[in-house]
């Protein structure tokens, strides 16, 4: 049987889903040559000093630099669960902005792209669909029981607490997905899978 080979494959959940992992394995699987790449590639072409302690556990750092890149805001009211989203500046807002159009480029020079991705907001939703446009795209959405990703993202430490929560409330707001797995329910195998079985035709 013939496998559908999507220009795109726009994979996209929560914080601590299990997403690389996921891609990474779905990228074995396939039967053709597929790049991987992700939301922290980019992230991390930054200096660091305008995320600084956005990868720990708590950001205590807030400065002229992060303010222009990305700082960690609790949302959560009093008592409640913690739950934190990030607030981007201009410098990091303009390399959202170029993430989709950079993966564009590079099916543009006959490379098929696993895109490991974290939807913040409309914004970046919208810069998707312009880069994809006529593209072949398969988009896949990411769920995970948030009991999990908090668990996990304490076990991992280069989180800032809270920001699973934070992201699980919005991530899947953006998009029309074409099937969606639970790496909380199956392992990233299981959820592999079930998106080749959406590739044969």
């Amino acid at each position: 049987m013939a496998q559908r080979r999507p220009d795109v494959i726009l994979v996209n959940g929560p914080s601590s889903a299990g997403k690389t992992t996921l891609c990474r394995a779905l990228q074995a699987a396939i039967d053709a040559p597929y790049l991987v790449t992700g939301f922290d590639d980019f992230v991390f072409m930054a200096a660091p000093r305008y995320y600084r302690g956005a990868d720990t556990a708590r950001q205590d750092a807030h400065d002229a630099f992060t303010a222009l890149g990305a700082e960690m805001a609790i949302v959560s009211p009093p008592g409640a669960p913690l739950a934190v989203e990030a607030r981007f500046g201009p410098v990091f807002r303009r390399l959202l902005d170029a993430m989709a159009p950079a993966v564009r480029s590079l099916v543009e020079a006959g490379n098929r792209v696993i895109f490991d991705h974290v939807l913040h907001d409309q914004a970046m939703a919208e810069s998707c669909r312009r880069a994809f446009a006529g593209l072949d795209l398969l988009s896949v959405g990411v769920t995970c029981p948030i009991e999990i990703l908090e668990a996990r993202e304490r076990a991992r430490g280069d989180r800032v607490l809270g920001r699973a929560r934070g992201l699980a409330a919005v991530v899947h707001g953006f998009v029309d997905y074409d099937l969606m797995v639970d790496t909380g329910a199956n392992s990233a195998e299981a959820c592999v899978a079930t998106i080749v079985t959406a590739l044969q035709r």
